[in-house]
């Protein structure tokens, strides 16, 4: 799969290719728009045609000049005549009014002109430098210094306009994952790239704020909450005690009517079921506001003690694959705890029998470790596997054992946010055809 540039990389090459059409523009410009300076080469060779020129039909003047101009200059000098005899070149120099017309840096041609007419050149050998090898490495070397300066230059730029971005994306993912307190490092105004990316970064640490203030306030009332509503329900309780205590030893109901004690047995299991529902509604909201703590440990080591300490019957056979056995990946074990505890009490709610051990089994899959709770009960109705982690949502009574009691529609909804603050995902599902039962679990990342 493709996998997409980062703003860094795209930031590089854009200032990279710009920098260099940028030269390659600035040096066609100047190649272009320069005036050919008049050497004195050319000074020289245009008085020297001038000269042949006017002595052209007196062959012997002319070979007087040519050697006079080959004892001055010492260059081996050769006057051609014929003008079919010369390069086009230099047919094409002589029109445009050129003087000196060069081969190679040793061998040049000096057009001569009567009339608008090229009647022959004068040929000189030797004119230049003898020509060296080929310096290939020194291309190499201007190439590499132009490379490496432009990827410094460029890669600067890109890292002034990318940092903050990407620390703006660090702190965002840290306060995204539970660490309220953490904020951006805004610092002095001249580190920014530009003062509307640091505005982002304080209008971030502001959103920070205002969010950690609200979190913290929504733990004070729930911490006020669970004071205020189970004070009363202890009292009740309480009462319910004494009013038990003060019954006749053989207290009977009439006929057809309920006992006292029936009656107050219903209050207790009533009063059970709010103190049950209330700590159900704060273990979802805490995990919901990301409060974990995690510590890497041995997982399933852990998983194996944790599982020990659940009632039976029935009893729970663990199966963990060889990969994973020695693997340790970091979790809060007390939420982490109480989601295994809901999946087992789940599992024993909803029609697994007794005398048969429930399945619970750990396999790696690539980045990730899936624990899967197995039970042999009538599975989940049709549609209802996909709900199942909603909260206050219940399966049909053919999934309950009235024994029992199926909960409330909370214990599912709390392994799904304790397994997503882990950064996992959890899942329900019926057991393929042909089994009897379902399975649901959770699945959280190694690292």
């Amino acid at each position: 799969m493709h996998r997409p540039r980062t703003l860094r990389s795209r930031l590089f090459w854009w200032f990279f290719g710009t920098i260099l059409l940028a030269i390659l523009t600035g040096t066609l410009v100047v190649i272009g728009t320069r005036p050919e300076p008049i050497t004195g080469a050319e000074i020289m060779a245009h008085n020297v045609s001038t000269r042949l020129a006017d002595s052209w039909d007196q062959p012997e003047a002319t070979r007087a000049y040519v050697g006079e101009v080959r004892d001055v200059t010492g260059f081996e000098v050769h006057l051609v005549r014929d003008p079919h005899k010369l390069p086009p070149r230099v047919h094409g120099a002589a029109a445009r009014g050129i003087s000196i017309v060069p081969e190679n840096p040793q061998h040049i041609f000096i057009p001569i002109v009567r009339a608008g007419a090229l009647v022959g050149a004068l040929e000189m050998e030797k004119f230049g430098p003898r020509p060296g090898p080929w310096p290939w490495w020194r291309l190499v070397l201007a190439l590499v210094l132009v490379f490496t300066v432009l990827s410094l230059m460029a890669g600067r730029v890109a890292n002034l306009i990318a940092r903050p971005l990407e620390q703006l994306a660090h702190a965002a993912d840290r306060f995204g994952g539970g660490d309220l307190a953490f904020r951006a490092d805004v610092g002095r105004a001249r580190r920014w790239v530009a003062l509307e990316v640091r505005e982002v970064a304080v209008s971030f640490n502001r959103m920070a704020e205002r969010v950690e203030a609200m979190v913290r306030g929504q733990r004070e009332l729930l911490g006020a909450i669970s004071h205020e509503l189970r004070s009363p329900l202890g009292r009740a309780r309480v009462a319910l005690e004494i009013a038990r205590d003060r019954l006749p030893p053989a207290a009977a109901a009439p006929p057809g009517d309920r006992s006292p004690a029936s009656a107050l047995d219903d209050v207790e299991k009533q009063l059970l079921a709010v103190d049950g529902i209330l700590g159900d509604l704060l273990d979802v909201t805490r995990t919901g506001l990301a409060d974990v703590r995690k510590e890497t440990r041995p997982f399933v080591d852990w998983l194996r003690a944790r599982t020990t300490e659940e009632p039976g019957p029935p009893a729970v056979l663990l199966d963990a694959a060889a990969d994973v056995r020695d693997l340790a990946i970091p979790f809060d074990g007390k939420l982490l705890g109480r989601a295994v505890h809901n999946l087992l009490i789940n599992a024993r709610a909803h029609g697994h029998p007794d005398e048969r051990p429930l399945e619970v089994t750990v396999a790696r899959d690539r980045a990730v470790v899936r624990v899967v709770v197995r039970d042999r009960g009538p599975g989940f109705p049709a549609g209802f596997a996909e709900r199942a982690f909603e909260p206050f949502v219940r399966g049909d009574a053919a999934r309950a054992r009235p024994t029992v009691g199926a909960g409330y529609g909370l214990g599912l909804a709390i392994v799904r946010r304790i397994v997503e603050a882990h950064g996992g995902k959890a899942f329900a599902r019926n057991v393929e055809p042909g089994g009897a039962g379902a399975e649901v679990g959770f699945e959280l990342p190694v690292a």
